[in-house]
Parts: C-alpha cells; structure tokens; sequence
C-alpha cells in the first residue's frame, strides 16, 4: 500500500512539473503584463498606446501588421497591437492566433461629410438605423468579420442613380473596411455601408480610391462627398467635418497566440533548385519578360511586381519575397552591395536582346542593323563585350559624333544598372548607352538619351516620341506586334535569386557517372540530333540549347550547365585547353555522318558517292581521316586546292563551329568536311562556293534550294531523312558527356564591407557620401529639383489662368457657356492626373515632338484649373450682393466693383484653400517620370538604383519635398497677410502719419 501511494504522489509530482513548464494561455490584457513583448508596425502610434497601457513593455518594430502577427504565431512575440477590425480579419484567416475581447483603446468608426452637408449627414445615420432594424447590419457583420476565413463576396447592390452620383473616398487598403478583392474590385463593410447611402439617395456611387491621408483634405476641397474607411471619430477631426453616427464600435486591439505550446521550427524548408518554387512569393520587374514568364510557368505562386530593381531587392532583403527573376549578367553588380543574396538557379531561361524601333521607320531598322553587323566584324563590338560584360568597367570611351543629320532621341531607362545602363558623375554609361551612342555617330545624328519608366518604352516609339530604343529589351511575340527589332545585339540569361540562407546549396562533385546527369542541366547544340536522345534517354533533364561550342564551355566553367553533349572527337580537342573540364563519357550515343543532297538533284549524290568510294580505294580518304581525326587537328594544314574556273558551279553549306569538321583559321575554311568537298570539286571539275548559316539551318537551306550540298558533321537520322538525301556514310558520331568536376562559385571578389556595427552617424555619414557626394549625384538631385519647381510654379500659374477663365464661363448666364464649364469641371476632376498626363503625351501629342516639361505643365495646369475653378466660384459667390450694390451705387461699373470691391474680399477667403491645393499640385509633380521628365522624385529612383540603398534617397526626396512645400507655403502665407484688411489700414495710416 505505501509503495501504491509514493508511485502516485511521483506522479502527481511529475504532473505538476510538466503543467508547469508550459506558459499560461493568454486569456486578457492582465495576460500582457510583466514585460511582454510586444510587435507593433513601423509608423503608428501603437506603440505609445501599449506603453501607456503596460509602462513595462518591450517593443519590436516590423514593416506591417501582417509580419507583427507572423511574429505573434511565430513565438518571437507575445503579442501584436493594431485596430480590432483588421486584427479580426488576420487571425480569421491564419490559425494559431485570437484577438483579445477587451480594448487597449476604445475607439468608433463613422463616415464623414462636409460640415455644411447636413441633408447628406441626416441620410446615413437614418440608412444606418434601418440597416440594424431589418437585419442587414447584422448579415454585414457575419460577411466582413468572420470567425474564419475571410470575408464573403460583396451583395450585388443595385442602383437608381436618377438624382446623380455620389463620390465616396476610401482608402481601400484596410481590410476588411475597404480593399481590393481577387478581381481588383473596391469591397468591405465601408464600401457596403456607403451602397446603400447611395441606393437611399437615389443615385450613382463612384469610389475614389486614395490615399488615407488624403482623404479629409479631399472631402474639405469638394473633391469627394463622404468618406470613410476605418476612420476614427476624433475631436479634431470633427473641427473640420461632420461625423455619421458610429456604425462600428472599434478600438485598438491585442492579437495573442492561440496557445501556448512551444513553437517548433520547421526544417529542410530550404530551398534547392528552380522546382522549390512554384509555390513561393515571386519578385518580378513590372512589364518585363520576366513576368511574363513566372505568371506562365508558375501559376500557383504569387507574383510581386516591382517598379524598380532598388524595391525588388528591398523586397527580397526584408523577405517579404522569396525569390526573384533578374539578368544574370547583373547580378555581380547586385551582389556587391547585397552580399547576402545568392544565385539559387543560374540562366533558367535566355532570350535575345535587341533594339526597337517603330515599325514605319524600316530605313532607320536597316541601318542599324549594318551599323551592327559592321561593329561585329570589325572587333569594337568584341571589345565593348569585354569591357562591360568582362572587366566591369564604368568608363565611357570618347566617341566623336556630328549632328549635321539631325538628333537621334533614345529610350533608355538609367536605373537599369550595370553593365548595361546606369548614371555616373551625372552621365549616362554602359553598354546599351555606348551601342546606341557609336550608332548615333555612324548616322551623322546627336545622340540624346531619354530616360524613362522600361513600361513605357514601347508606348513612346510606337507614337514616335522616341526614334530608338536600347534598353535591353527581350524579343518576344507580343512586343513585335508593336514595334520592329533590330538583329539581336546580345543573348540575356535570366536567374533566380533568393537570399543565401534560405538556398541549400547543392554538392557540386554529385555527378560521378551518366545516371547522375538524368535530372541536371545538359547543354546542347541547337537542332542536333542530341535534343531528342535527350527528351527519350533524361526526360527529367533540363535541356539548355547553345549555338556555339564556345557558349556551351563558357556555361559549363560558370555552372549554368551540369553537362554537356557534343563530338568525342571534338571534346578531346577542347580539354586541352579547358583542363578544369573532363569526359564523363565517351561512347553515349553512335551515329553515321553523311553529306546532305537535295531531292531534287540525285545526280550530284550519285557523283558524290562515286566520289567516296574512289578515295577510300586509292587512300586519300584514309590520309584526310588521319590529318583531322587520328593526329592533332589544330596543327593540321590544310593542302592547297588549285582554283576552278570552268564547270557547273555547285554551293555548299556550312556552319563554322570548331574542329576536327569545319572550322576558320587564317581566314579560310579548314577540316575533314571542307577538304574532303574541296577535293570532290576539284576531281569532278566543279566550281565551289562555300557559304555560312547556323546549324539549325542548314536542312532548311537545303530542302528550299538555297544551297546544293551541306557538310558539317551532320548525323543521318530518319527524320531529316524525309527532308534531304544522304551520302553514304564518310565517319561515325561518337557523342561525349563533358562536365566540370572541380568547379567553384566564385562569389568572393570585391566583397562589400559590413556597416551594421558603424554606430548611427557613421551609417549616416556614409549614407550621405554613397547617396549624395560620390560620382557627383547631388548634381541629381539639383537637376530634379530646378525641374519639378519650373513645372510647379508653371502649372500653378496656367492652371489659375484657366480657372479664372472656367470661373467665368461657369457664373456665365449664358446656358451653353456655363454647361460646358461645368463639363469641363467634370472631366478633369474625374480623370486621374497620371491618365490625363499620359494621353495628352502618348495621344493628344503624338505627332508633334514637344518637350515633355510643357505637356506636364500643360496636364498639371488643366487638372489644377478644375479645381482652384470652383474654389474662385465658391469665393465669389459667398460675398453678399449688398457689396455689388453698394459698389453700383457709388458710381462704379460692374468689372470696377468686381476689381475693386468683390476680388480683394474673395482672395482673402480663397487664399487658404487654394494654398493646400498648390502643395498638393507639388507633390503631384512626383510622377512626371512616366513620360521621360527626370525631377526630383526620378533623380531619387535613379540614385537608388546605383546605390541600392533602399531607404535614404526616398528620405532624402521627403525631406526635400517637405522643404520645399514649407517654403512655397511660406511665400503664400505672405500674400495671404498682405492683402489682410488690418495689414492694409495699418500700412495707410503710417503712410498718412508720415
């Protein structure tokens, strides 16, 4: 019995400690005391509620209130804060996680309305009430704030629309008040709300999507109706509004794990090769190939679209991506200032680069293309290969141009980066830009780059805006249905990066035989008989096709390929100068070579094949067999073939790739393939023309007529076959398996220095050099900034022109002329700035080749007059007509009441408004780079990009744009006092006194 009742008080004991060693479920706020950790997003004031709540918190700082919530079900924090709403939607749709019921911070969301909008204010609280007695708002309740999941579908909502529309601002970027649903739609309780205000009022709702920031500046201008999203009922706020009734009781919130079990890490999560990410977070640049491609072959991951490469990488720094598409030949450029990213796959895909140009201008596409065929046989385009593609180097060479035949206007994009554009000491570089520089010199033009958005590239040649563009643009079907390309200038390979810690890096010595190879990348030659042995014998292999022996050994030493296939004889050739490769095998694949014939003509086979035969009876052919196959090929010499001048002239087809077959040395063809037809023209009296075309094209020159005879090592296979004749058989095809046993990645060369032990000044000491001084960028930043003042001030003054004038027309009593300013109004006002910015560019002047700094000054202008119209409307109209009046009466006309009378009053009164609406106007300036106007926001992006600091440049231009606005805030502020009725007395009556 006493040994029963120790053995169950161990176990009780052991019970007790094992409850012990789990921490409690938090169940309240009480929960969160004792200094727990507590995850807040950047930019908020979470963090001074928590502290007043809990003195003792420690706070952790994350990007957004989704990766403070990671971090709650992650176990690196006990809590995340945030409003109740949003932390509602998150834990609903990620188990593991639960909002505590009680408040940090009570709060209440209401819609707002124009003080003066009482009717408006009257209508939603009574549409509110009726929603709560028929059950509406309840069904609302259940659809946006689900215990799991997330939200359901938003109700079609039906509308009469006969007394107008009705314009809602929102932020749609609060989930689930008001957000983007999967067909890009504006949903959430808010926009729900807001329908039915708009079905009881019988009208029309128009969404206007904005800024939350901007949404009480907008409502205050006139520019919206009613707003809402979230938005909390402040005394402050309601100084410059009106309130609904609160429809949702919220407040600010604490999300908590769901329980309090030990997290466990998840291991072998890390990523292995280009499989590992069908299902990941995949960065993109917007527009380019490489979204296109990730969207095609990997419909289950999520694609990011990125404007920039600065934001890409930001992007895949932070983690909030897992991956990213970029060219391979940039990527050393990229890793020396983000060391901690890595190649995960290497030239995935390759595709042509070439220029664009529009497709009416077939005399500018021709000359290019013998601009670029002369550069290429004449070594300076060998040589700009070398110096950006090889030896990194940044310096542009000097290049003597005229511009006796006019300018030649480039679409480039600055911030591509190295090795193909950039800007350094304020000047463009690289390779596109000295390709498109040596051509502007070949045509007698001036080059002048134009620096814009890669989106918008295309738009610009097809309206003629731009003659050229070199941009490393990729060739693709769709793009060529837009404009025409140039003969490929260079073949980009694009790779998959990710950060170093989440690739598992594979065993580079794991290939040891040919079973090894069945599921690694095999390099081929394009159009060998290789590319379908491979699809049979490796189906899982990938296969990497290359056009010359030189790319396939180029792609074996840097890795892009594991293996590859090619002539025996031919490999033992090349590792005698490629002593880092070796031969896997050397007897995979056995086939006869025979010289092509056409069908049509049998009698030249038939000559052929007598021709074989003697020559394998009197020994020539056994003295060709040993100068090219059995002894050294590179040290063979060709013999001397007596010229033929008479006889049937016969062409024969070739493709230059390397020994023992054909190949070019001292000018002149050599190998067993060029001496042994040499030697048929010469014994049967023919006249011979050897001519040169790609491999894969040489069954197709053959069977179209184009030439008489092909002979490049070529294996007979049933398939070509029934397109061609073969010659009886003149050697086998032994094929070999090459590879690069001791291959390295060499990622060590110019290491970036580590800065995050430098304490704050020195980080920043060295911010301000990197982003400010070196390579002379502040001279950006002055450029961008003298741009975007000229097209502020220059808008603000044509955009109060034409308000005036709209004004005018608009208080007209003529019916025709108040209508149409009134249309005007409408349109402007209901046209984003950036759509109307583009039309008059890529549209209205298309034709006609006007500096984009005028069209900007003319689109800023047009959307400004819109509205500073009804702000002199309003102004004018509040003066009481006892003013008019009195004016008459004291023997004034009417334009000397208006100017003296009626005007000062209403500048007083429209002066306060119209000054936020100009810093509006100057902070809207920021998005001129879409139509190649580089200001002070594009000189940020730029500087970025050369950088890749993803974070002073943008606070650099925000400082900058903050001064200047407090600046021309300030200059306002001094019209505004000088035209005070008191400043204007006092001033008289010292001027009387003296």
């Amino acid at each position: 019995m006493k040994n029963c009742f120790n053995l169950l008080l161990l176990m009780a004991m052991l019970s007790l400690l094992g409850c012990g060693s789990k921490d409690r479920k938090i169940t309240s706020l009480a929960g969160l005391e004792g200094g727990k950790i507590f995850a807040v997003p950047t930019g908020t004031a979470a963090d001074q509620m928590v502290l007043k709540k809990f003195p003792d918190a420690k706070l952790v700082y994350l990007n957004n209130i989704l990766d403070c919530a990671l971090a709650v079900k992650g176990g690196k924090a006990d809590a995340a804060v945030y409003d109740k709403p949003v932390l509602q939607n998150i834990a609903a749709k990620n188990g593991g996680v639960y909002v505590l019921p009680d408040l940090i911070v009570d709060d209440k969301y209401g819609f707002a309305v124009r003080l003066s909008d009482v009717p408006l204010k009257t209508t939603a609280d009574g549409v509110l009430s009726e929603l709560k007695a028929n059950g509406t708002y309840n069904d609302m309740m259940k659809r946006w704030f689900p215990t799991k999941g997330g939200p359901s579908p938003m109700p079609v909502i039906s509308f009469d629309g006969s007394n107008g529309v009705l314009k809602f601002g929102t932020a749609a970027v609060t989930e689930p008040m008001s957000f983007l649903d999967g067909n890009h739609n504006i949903v959430g309780f808010d926009v729900e709300f807001a329908s039915y205000i708009a079905k009881k009022l019988n009208k029309q709702l128009e969404i206007i999507d904005m800024e939350f920031g901007a949404m009480l500046p907008a409502l205050i201008a006139g520019k919206v109706d009613m707003i809402g999203a979230g938005l909390s009922i402040t005394e402050e706020r309601a100084k410059k509004v009106l309130f609904t009734q609160s429809y949702y009781p919220s407040g600010i919130a604490a999300l908590v794990r769901d329980n309090a079990e030990p997290v466990t890490e998840v291991k072998n999560k890390k990523l292995t090769g280009i499989d590992d990410i069908k299902d990941k977070r995949i960065a993109v640049l917007l527009g380019s190939i490489h979204d296109t491609y990730a969207t095609k072959n990997y419909p289950k991951a999520e694609i990011m679209e990125y404007q920039n490469v600065s934001d890409m990488l930001n992007g895949l720094n932070s983690g909030k991506v897992d991956v990213g598409f970029y060219d391979h030949i940039s990527l050393k450029e990229i890793f020396k200032s983000n060391t901690s990213l890595g190649v995960l796959a290497a030239n995935v895909f390759e595709v042509p680069i070439a220029a664009g140009i529009n497709k009416k201008n077939t005399q500018l596409l021709q000359q290019f293309n013998s601009f670029l065929k002369e550069i290429k046989s004449n070594g300076v385009y060998d040589d700009m290969v070398d110096r950006w593609m090889n030896k990194d180097l940044t310096a542009m060479p000097d290049i003597p141009g005229s511009n006796a035949n006019g300018v030649l206007r480039v679409g480039i994009v600055g911030d591509l980066g190295m090795p193909f554009s950039l800007i350094k000491d304020g000047k463009h570089v690289g390779f596109d830009i000295e390709l498109s520089t040596r051509f502007a010199a070949s045509i007698g033009k001036e080059f002048a780059p134009v620096d814009m958005p890669f989106g918008s590239l295309i738009a610009s040649i097809s309206t003629d805006k731009i003659d050229l563009i070199t941009a490393s643009m990729m060739i693709t079907d769709e793009r060529k249905k837009m404009i025409n390309f140039s003969d490929p200038y260079f073949k980009s390979g694009v790779s998959v990066i990710a950060q170093k810690d989440n690739i598992l890096l594979p065993d580079s010595n794991s290939i040891k035989s040919l079973e090894d190879i069945s599921d690694k990348k095999i390099g081929i030659f394009t159009g060998t008989v290789h590319d379908a042995f491979v699809a049979k014998k490796y189906p899982k292999a990938q296969v990497l096709r290359y056009e010359s022996t030189a790319d396939m050994i180029m792609a074996l030493k840097c890795d892009k390929v594991d293996a590859a296939m090619m002539d025996a004889i031919t490999a033992r050739l090349l590792l005698k100068k490629n002593p880092q490769l070796a031969v896997l095998s050397d007897d995979v694949l056995k086939m006869p070579l025979g010289v092509g014939f056409n069908k049509k003509n049998p009698e030249l086979l038939k000559d052929y094949n007598n021709f074989l035969a003697e020559i394998k009876v009197d020994g020539t052919y056994k003295t060709i067999h040993k100068r090219w196959f059995e002894d050294d090929a590179e040290a063979a010499v060709m013999p001397v073939f007596s010229k033929v001048n008479s006889g049937k002239k016969i062409v024969a087809g070739v493709s230059v790739d390397d020994l023992p077959y054909v190949a070019m040395m001292n000018g002149e063809y050599v190998g067993f393939d060029i001496e042994m037809i040499r030697t048929f023209a010469n014994r049967r009296h023919y006249q011979l023309e050897i001519i040169t075309m790609e491999f894969p094209s040489l069954v197709a020159a053959l069977a179209a007529g184009k030439v008489d005879m092909i002979s490049d090592g070529i294996a007979i296979s049933p398939e070509r076959g029934e397109q061609i004749n073969f010659s009886d058989s003149y050697a086998d095809f032994n094929t070999a398996v090459i590879y690069a046993p001791k291959s390295k990645i060499a990622n060590s060369d110019n290491p970036a220095v580590a800065e995050d032990n430098l304490p704050f000044f020195g980080k920043l000491k060295n911010s301000i050099y990197n982003n400010i001084v070196r390579e002379k960028r502040y001279l950006l930043i002055l450029k961008g900034l003298v741009v975007t003042i000229i097209i502020s001030i220059l808008s603000a003054i044509f955009g109060t022109l034409i308000g005036a004038l709209i004004c005018f027309l608009r208080m007209s009593k003529k019916k025709y002329l108040s209508v149409s300013a009134k249309l005007y109004i409408s349109l402007l006002r209901g046209t984003p700035v950036l759509v109307l910015l583009m039309i008059i560019y890529y549209v209205v002047f298309a034709s006609v080749n006007i500096n984009p700094v005028i069209v900007a000054v003319i689109a800023f202008g047009l959307n400004f007059g819109a509205y500073v119209s009804e702000m002199f409307r309003i102004s004018i109209e509040s003066i009481d007509n006892g003013q008019k009046e009195a004016g008459t009466a004291g023997g004034f006309t009417k334009i000397q009441t208006f100017i003296h009378i009626i005007a000062p009053q209403a500048l007083r009164r429209v002066l306060p408004v119209y000054k936020g609406e100009f810093i509006s106007l100057v902070k809207m300036t920021s998005i001129v780079g879409y139509i190649a106007v580089q200001d002070l926001t594009k000189a940020g992006d730029i500087i970025r990009s050369r950088t890749f600091d993803a974070f002073f440049p943008l606070i650099m231009a925000a400082v900058i744009y903050l001064f200047l606005a407090w600046l021309l805030t300030r200059a306002l502020d001094y019209v505004e006092f000088s035209v005070e009725p008191k400043r204007i007395t006092s001033k008289r009556e010292v001027e009387v006194k003296s």
